[in-house]
């Protein structure tokens, strides 16, 4: 069997497990990023994954080349589902629904912590930071999308967009701030201010 690196490889501490017991690559991944949530990029080692794991290096190295190549995919794979929404919204049935929950997801505290700590990671390492770049570009692309479904036009959807976007990175820095309102109405009220048209210019604004 070959390693990342494209050569068979026993990761130094013996053969590697058989295939029926081997853990899938992504397994590694998902273990990784649960680390980060907890303890950032800095618990990421082969060593903390092995144990939590409850494998050898061996099992690792079936897969990888090293941690820079692991890391490597760590970001990549973070990015694709970092990116991905529940659909496509503005081909979906009942887009606000979609969006909504779109936006419970920016809100789930396992989430924001990962969010936080690939943000965190950007600082120091340049695959984070392409990866960040990526699913941010592909998320505001969906809910300026979703926007402009409810009729407005390309800069007003563009700049309610961002209001949305940048309003839930903060909150994955921040948290709750002010009145203790339930998760569900801050978001649905956050919705109806980001969608509310603006008054017709020269007629009064209603309460």
């Amino acid at each position: 069997m070959k390693g990342a690196a494209g050569k068979p490889t026993t990761g130094g501490d013996g053969p590697p497990s058989s295939p029926s017991s081997r853990l899938r690559a992504d397994d590694w991944v998902r273990a990784a990023l649960d680390v980060m949530v907890e303890e950032g990029i800095a618990g990421v080692k082969i060593q903390r994954l092995c144990d939590r794991l409850g494998v050898t290096k061996g099992s690792f190295y079936w897969h990888f080349a090293d941690l820079d190549t692991f890391l490597s995919e760590v970001a990549r794979q973070w990015a694709e589902d970092g990116a991905r929404l529940p659909a496509t919204l503005d081909e979906a049935p009942d887009p606000e629904a979609d969006l909504l929950h779109a936006m419970r997801l920016f809100a789930d505290p396992r989430n924001r912590n990962l969010a936080r700590a690939m943000r965190h990671w950007a600082q120091d390492d340049e695959r984070a930071r392409v990866a960040i770049r990526k699913a941010d570009e592909e998320l505001f692309g969906q809910l300026k999308q979703a926007i402009a479904a409810r009729g407005f036009d390309d800069a007003e959807a563009d700049v309610r967009a961002k209001i949305l976007y940048y309003s839930g990175i903060g909150y994955a820095d921040v948290g709750t701030l002010g009145r203790r309102d339930s998760a569900e109405h801050q978001l649905r009220r956050t919705w109806e201010i980001i969608t509310e048209p603006h008054p017709v210019q020269g007629s009064p604004a209603t309460g």
